[in-house]
């Protein structure tokens, strides 16, 4: 019997407003009210701190992001300084995490893989860089590794936060305002530099549902916004 597993799509939407609902989920499934669920978004510009952030990665002051129409913000997942925007997709997994894999490092290698065959679907050959967290790609003009899907993650009470993101149709000049996962010898990339005709995020977060289901045998269902209040 498969696995049954919750989407939730909030469409464009604040970085705080949805991690307001990724907490209210993440409570539901420490408390065994809710099933584990995969929550999608796009979020207006902003950059995020992750616990392992430095101080010199971040190239500009608030003043000046928030000029640019540009939000700061801290964050619990682990990794560096991050960029989220509009044509990004974010997908936290809100998961019971020994019912997936063994470990952190599997987790991980799980998500990434999921996005590489995701990719693969587009002509897009994504791989791993050892030592580097992600989706890389190599760019076909430069011939340099870039990275399309960033990932950062955070486990709570056995259960799942965070997650990452994949680079369809973003503003790439924004991630030259910091240095993204204070990587400064490879630049970042997306699907559209590609040559691929943007698709429509709704597009990507149906295939990565489908990679999903393949990699852990699950079964996905939709569930609606509103349902979040019976938490």
């Amino acid at each position: 019997m498969k696995k049954k597993l919750n989407w939730i799509d909030l469409g464009l939407t604040s970085y705080e407003m949805a991690f307001e609902i990724q907490e209210k989920l993440h409570q539901g499934c420490v408390a065994g009210v809710w099933e584990d669920t995969l929550l999608f978004q796009e979020n207006h510009p902003i950059i995020t701190l992750g616990r392992g952030s430095h101080e010199k990665n971040l190239l500009h002051t608030p003043e000046e992001l928030n000029a640019r129409g540009i939000d700061i913000t801290s964050v619990s997942r682990g990794g560096d300084i991050s960029y989220h925007g509009n044509g990004q997709l974010i997908i936290s997994p809100i998961l019971h995490f020994d019912g997936y894999v063994k470990g952190a490092h599997q987790y991980v290698r799980c998500l990434e893989q999921i996005v590489i065959n995701l990719l693969n679907t587009y002509c897009i050959p994504g791989k791993r860089i050892k030592g580097r967290s992600g989706v890389w790609v190599l760019d076909p003009q430069t011939g340099l590794d870039k990275k399309i899907a960033a990932l950062g993650i955070a486990v709570s009470h056995g259960v799942t936060l965070h997650g990452m993101s994949i680079n369809v149709n973003p503003d790439l000049s924004h991630f030259s305002l910091i240095i993204p996962c204070g990587i400064e010898d490879l630049g970042v990339t997306s699907m559209a530099e590609f040559g691929v005709v943007p698709p429509p995020l709704i597009e990507i977060r149906n295939a990565f549902i489908l990679a999903f289901n393949d990699m852990f045998g699950t079964q996905t269902a939709e569930r609606k916004i509103a349902e979040i209040n019976k938490i």
